[in-house]
C-alpha cells in the first residue's frame, strides 16, 4: 500500500490546515485489512508545465518515473501542476504524494490554498473517484431506485456480513421516499474466495438480485449460485478508490461518505451538497 511504502521513507511535510468544507465528521464503519494493488501507469514521456509566477517551470515525467518507481513499486498514473512553484502531484490511482521537479524530495499529505481554505488534494481524489466510478454499468450493480423523481445517487461498497451494511439496507426504503437511489457495489471485507464473498457472489448471480440482496442482509441463507460475475472486479475497485471499510459511500460527483449515516443525516448531506453547487 502506498500509505505503508511511504511511512517507510524520509518524508519533507508541509504545514497541514483544517479544510472547512468537509461534508461529516468520520463515521461507523467495518474495516478490512485487504492490501491495495500496485495501479498500472502509462510509461510515456511528456513535459509538464507547472503555473510559476516570474518563469515557466517544466518537468521530465520519464524523469520522474524513474526516480519514483523503485519507491513505489509502480509509475504513477499521473503527473500534474499545482499551484506551488516547482511541486508537482503524482497520483497513485485515488492515492497522492507531491514531487519536486527533480524527483529528489517528495511529501504526502494534503495540499491546501490557504486563501481559500480548499483541500486541492480531495479535489483531485474526488474526480479521480467519479471517473472511474462512471465505468460501472448498472447491469454489475444491485439497484433500488428512488421513488418518483430521482435527486441523489448514492454508490455504496457492501459487505453481505457487515452488521453496519445491514443496519444502512434497513433505511433504503426510506432513502428511496426521498429520491435517493442506491446503487449498491460488491466490497467482502474477507477478501476473494473468502466465506463472504460466496456469499455476495450468489447475491449477485441471483435471478432477483435486489430479493437476494435483502434476505442474504437479514440471515437469511440464499441459494448457492455461480456465473460469470463482476465481484472481484469491484473488490479491486473499492480498494483502488480507498475504501477500508463498509458501508462505503460514494455521491455522484465523487465525494466519499465512509461509514453508516442514518436515512435523514445523508438526505441533508447530499441535499446541502448539491444547495452548494448550484
Amino acid at each position: 500500500m502506498l500509505s505503508a511504502l511511504l511511512g517507510s521513507l524520509l518524508v519533507v511535510g508541509l504545514a497541514h490546515a483544517e479544510d472547512k468544507t468537509a461534508v461529516a465528521p468520520a463515521a461507523s464503519t467495518e474495516t478490512t485489512a485487504a492490501a491495495v494493488p500496485a495501479v498500472p501507469a502509462p510509461t510515456t514521456t511528456e513535459t509538464v508545465k507547472a503555473p510559476v509566477a516570474a518563469s515557466e517551470a517544466t518537468v521530465d515525467t520519464a524523469l520522474l518515473n524513474e526516480k519514483l518507481k523503485p519507491l513505489f513499486g509502480s509509475v504513477p498514473d499521473s503527473i500534474k501542476p499545482t499551484p506551488v512553484s516547482g511541486v508537482f502531484e503524482a497520483k497513485f490511482g485515488t492515492e497522492l504524494i507531491y514531487v519536486s521537479a527533480d524527483g529528489r524530495y517528495f511529501f504526502s499529505g494534503d495540499l491546501i490554498d490557504g486563501s481559500s481554505r480548499t483541500n486541492l488534494s480531495e479535489q483531485s481524489r474526488t474526480v479521480e473517484r467519479k471517473e472511474m466510478l462512471a465505468k460501472v454499468e448498472d447491469k454489475d450493480a444491485v439497484i433500488f431506485k428512488a421513488k418518483g423523481e430521482q435527486k441523489h445517487l448514492l454508490t455504496v461498497f457492501t459487505d453481505v456480513d457487515c452488521g453496519y451494511c445491514v443496519k444502512l439496507h434497513k433505511e433504503v426504503n426510506q432513502l428511496n421516499e426521498a429520491g435517493v437511489s442506491v446503487r449498491y457495489l460488491a466490497y467482502p471485507r474477507a477478501g476473494v474466495g473468502s466465506e463472504s464473498y460466496k456469499k455476495i457472489v450468489n447475491v449477485w448471480c441471483a435471478d432477483d438480485k435486489q430479493d437476494a440482496l435483502t434476505k442474504s442482509k437479514a440471515g437469511e441463507t440464499i441459494a448457492s449460485k455461480e456465473c460469470e460475475n463482476p465481484v472481484a472486479k469491484e473488490f479491486e475497485l473499492g480498494q483502488k478508490l480507498g475504501v477500508n471499510g463498509t458501508p462505503a459511500l460514494f455521491t455522484e460527483d465523487g465525494t466519499m461518505i465512509p461509514g453508516y449515516r442514518p436515512a435523514d443525516q445523508l438526505v441533508k448531506i447530499l441535499d446541502d451538497m448539491k444547495t452548494k453547487v448550484n
